[in-house]
């Protein structure tokens, strides 16, 4: 099982949009920089979403979250004031699931299924499933699909209790060092 560091949020368009994206790549630097991590990549949400932002993190397991490398450094306090007062729809999950990467090259996309209540219909054939192990914890399943020729598409009638994203990467695949 593989475990994962999910960060999403909403940042909105503003003339100060360029100088978070570079707060973010040094963030993702110095998270690179802890024990356990092993990956970072950023994507956007190809259509609207509250959420069109998200970070992934590859993580060792799931202890590198209540390391002290990584109390001392890192948490929602370790983003600028400035940014975090403008940050919503913030939420920060750490799921496992049997994927080894989810790194999307350029070109390609990631589809998520967010599953919000354990009587939501299961997840469509396809998606690899993600369990969620911690911290917010804000939904209850999510289920991910990587379509390597960028042509993703979303099951046609998504069911009651599911939301459908579909991200593309910001950038490559980071990894430390």
């Amino acid at each position: 099982m593989a475990t994962f560091y999910m960060v999403e949020m909403h940042y909105p368009a503003s003339e100060d949009r360029a100088e978070f994206d570079d707060f973010y790549r040094n963030h993702i630097s110095m998270l690179l920089t802890i024990d356990g991590f092993q990956s970072a990549q950023r994507y956007e949400c190809t259509h609207e979403a509250s959420a069109p932002f998200m970070a992934v993190y590859r993580l060792r397991d799931a202890d590198v979250m209540t390391s002290d490398n990584y109390t001392s450094k890192a948490g929602r306090n370790s983003v600028d004031p400035a940014f975090r007062a403008k940050m919503t729809n913030w939420d920060r999950n750490l799921v496992q699931g049997d994927i080894e990467s989810m790194d999307v090259p350029d070109g390609s996309s990631m589809v998520l299924i967010d599953r919000y209540t354990p009587d939501s219909p299961a997840l469509p054939d396809g998606f690899t499933p993600l369990e969620i192990v911690g911290l917010d914890a804000t939904i209850v399943q999510r289920g991910v699909r990587i379509d390597p020729d960028g042509d993703a598409t979303v099951p046609d009638a998504p069911a009651e209790g599911w939301t459908v994203r579909i991200f593309r990467p910001i950038h490559a695949p980071r990894h430390p060092g």
